[in-house]
């Protein structure tokens, strides 16, 4: 089969976490024996051509973000690119993933008049909601209940709200995709209850060859953090309120009364951590059990997963398939997530590591002491996490899901 994916960023330019979902998955398909070609996109500022770069061509899309729950719809410039791009390709199948900002979803409607097997993976909430679903019912209900209302979006986005936004996009996938995916139950549930409908599941999976770490560069990346002697809780992402860094902080002040050697490492944006650790109005002490080390390069994300004690990913959001899971349980990291989304499905509670209601600090601290206390229990829910990831979440489990499903 000829396969197009079509993805707003790739690697090397693109950095999400979708994108190198995607480039895994060309892999995949590539060692499958598939023809794969993929179309992104990146700013006119970079280059205001089309790049080509082996089977991966680039759009040169751009445009105030403001204006993004109208253009993400249909861009006149970007659909005859599109157009003019599948009929030299010529594609068997089309898999869109995150196209909700520069490539439109007309690309499904241009895709449909080049072949019948037109699919989309929703990897977030943004085919249905215009910010991360967390409101008060969501919340309040254990994530039970994710249904928006029209109010719900305009609190979100306020005059940035298009009213005709969703119901075009239903339109376009009901008319278009043969197959919406979600990458988990979580999320399934959420598209169903407002409105999207014919979904299937496939979960991520995580090619563990590329997750293996030596003792001593483990060593190597403590030192140079200056974590000897620390218990470390890793924590990482687009840092902000609704992925839990307050209640984590909270929690963190309860660890230390009987942990006193716990410690905080960080990745992501240092200017956001700060603003969060302000906005805490957490203790100075406290502040001295923490640190933000910034974004990582793929080796160095590698190296502090390896040196953590533990990973949280404590969001109050649904977090549809926080891969922090998988990539700690591949290092046989114990985990400590988050309730809402799709953490339950990768994380085993009691068995794994645990999961919880992040508001609930007391509960959310004892289970970080108990791990940081008991080495033995942290190992042996390493173990089986490690043991969970190669049995469900493999990349390869992945690959021939998608290619079924493709058949």
């Amino acid at each position: 089969m000829k396969i197009l994916l079509l993805n707003d960023d790739y690697p090397p330019r693109g950095a999400s976490s979708v994108s190198s979902v995607v480039k895994n998955l060309a892999e995949g398909y590539a060692r499958a024996g598939h023809d794969v070609a993929i179309l992104t996109s990146h700013r006119r500022e970079i280059s205001p051509s089309i790049l080509r770069e082996g089977n991966v061509t680039s759009l040169p899309v751009s445009y105030r973000t403001a204006l993004r729950h109208y253009r993400c719809l249909k861009m006149p410039s970007v659909s005859r690119m599109l157009r003019k791009e599948m009929a030299r390709i010529r594609p068997d199948v089309v898999h869109a993933h995150n196209i909700h900002q520069y490539l439109t979803y007309d690309a499904l409607a241009i895709a449909r008049a080049f072949t019948p097997k037109v699919f989309i993976t929703m990897h977030d909430v943004f085919g249905f909601a215009f910010a991360r679903l967390a409101t008060r019912r969501y919340l309040d209900s254990q994530g039970k209940d994710p249904r928006l209302t029209w109010m719900d979006h305009i609190r979100a986005v306020k005059l940035q709200w298009n009213p005709l936004r969703n119901w075009r996009i239903r339109q376009v996938l009901r008319t278009n995709v043969r197959r919406v995916i979600a990458v988990s139950f979580a999320l399934k549930s959420a598209l169903e209850t407002n409105g999207v409908t014919n979904v299937a599941v496939i979960h991520h999976g995580i090619d563990a060859q590329k997750w293996q770490v030596s003792a001593e560069d483990r060593g190597h990346f403590r030192a140079l953090h200056r974590l000897q002697g620390e218990k470390v809780i890793l924590f990482g992402g687009r840092l902000s309120e609704d992925k839990g860094a307050r209640e984590l902080l909270q929690a963190l002040a309860e660890v230390l009364r009987t942990v006193p050697e716990a410690f905080l490492l960080v990745i992501g944006e240092e200017a956001r951590w700060r603003g969060l650790l302000d906005s805490s109005g957490v203790e100075t002490q406290i502040r001295e059990h923490c640190r933000c080390i910034g974004w990582l390069n793929r080796t160095d994300t590698l190296h502090a997963f390896a040196a953590a004690d533990l990973v949280t990913t404590p969001s109050l959001c649904l977090d549809t398939f926080n891969l922090m899971n998988l990539e700690a349980m591949t290092l046989a990291k114990p985990v400590v997530g988050t309730i809402f989304g799709g953490t339950p499905e990768i994380v085993k509670d009691g068995e794994t590591g645990f999961v919880c209601d992040p508001r609930n600090i007391l509960a959310f601290a004892n289970h970080l002491s108990l791990l940081l206390k008991d080495t033995a229990l942290a190992q042996r829910m390493g173990q089986a996490g490690k043991r969970r990831v190669e049995e469900y979440f493999s990349l390869e489990k992945q690959v021939e899901a998608h290619l079924a499903l493709y058949r």
